[in-house]
């Protein structure tokens, strides 16, 4: 849930949307979940929270065969974008088509 929802403030559907469609996206991508909980109490998510994305990607990338290289930077874009804290600044669903990571390479 985003995190609007767990400090129980008024949310706008879309938004809260855009930042759940961000962590099913990651979880096709990276094959888990960005974090357990969009709570302080979870350490991905404080990063993401803190705007610690370099932390963020440099754990999730760990264990992963290609390192810092299995997400591009466009996924760590939208991703980054998709999963803003305040909802304002999350983009919008056109937005998100048009990013340059949506236009990328499509798998046959």
């Amino acid at each position: 849930m985003a995190p609007e929802i767990h400090l129980n403030q008024p949310y706008e559907g879309v938004k809260v949307d855009v930042f759940s469609s961000a962590i099913i996206l990651f979880i096709m991508v990276a094959q888990h979940p960005p974090f357990t909980t969009a709570q302080p109490v979870d350490p991905f998510y404080r990063c993401v929270a803190a705007g610690r994305f370099d932390i963020f990607w440099r754990t999730h990338c760990k264990n992963k065969v290609e390192g810092m290289e299995y997400f591009s930077e466009e996924f760590k874009d939208l991703i980054q974008q998709m999963l803003a804290l305040e909802a304002d600044k999350r983009p919008t669903v056109e937005q998100i088509m048009n990013h340059e990571w949506m236009k990328g390479f499509i798998p046959s």
